[in-house]
């Protein structure tokens, strides 16, 4: 990983905080899951499901998933899209680019999201040119 990867990514992880802070009051974003998945309930069950669509190679799937099944009357789906696209931030560039996925669409994912729960100022956060 070169030092613009790395640069990207932590730009990245400093936008999800920065939201994180403001909306959820949270210094940072750690999605825990139980053990046993049939315990999984609302944001839970649709994390698991979405991430390992993701591993998979299905980011965009994934994505569309989160989307169709998002709750914004439920502050929980805005911290579980937050990891959800924390955690498609950690995959390599040569995994995204072969899951027809790039940065600047984690990008605006987050922002997209965040709208939807009535957040924005943050699109120019992140200079998406050098990604």
């Amino acid at each position: 990983m070169g030092y613009q990867d790395d640069y990207a990514m932590r730009t990245i992880t400093d936008l999800v905080r920065a939201i994180a802070r403001l909306a959820l009051g949270k210094e940072d974003i750690s999605y825990e899951l139980s053990q046993n998945p049939e315990d999984d309930r609302g944001p839970e069950a649709l994390y698991r499901r979405i991430t390992a669509m993701a591993e998979a190679g299905d980011i965009n799937g994934a994505e569309n998933c989160l989307y169709e099944e998002l709750d914004t009357d439920d502050t929980g789906y805005l911290e579980m899209g937050l990891a959800f696209y924390m955690f498609i931030n950690q995959f390599s560039d040569e995994f995204l680019y072969g899951a027809s996925y790039s940065r600047e669409e984690v990008v605006d994912g987050i922002n997209s999201l965040s709208a939807q729960f009535g957040i924005s100022g943050f699109e120019s956060f992140v200079d998406t040119t050098i990604l």
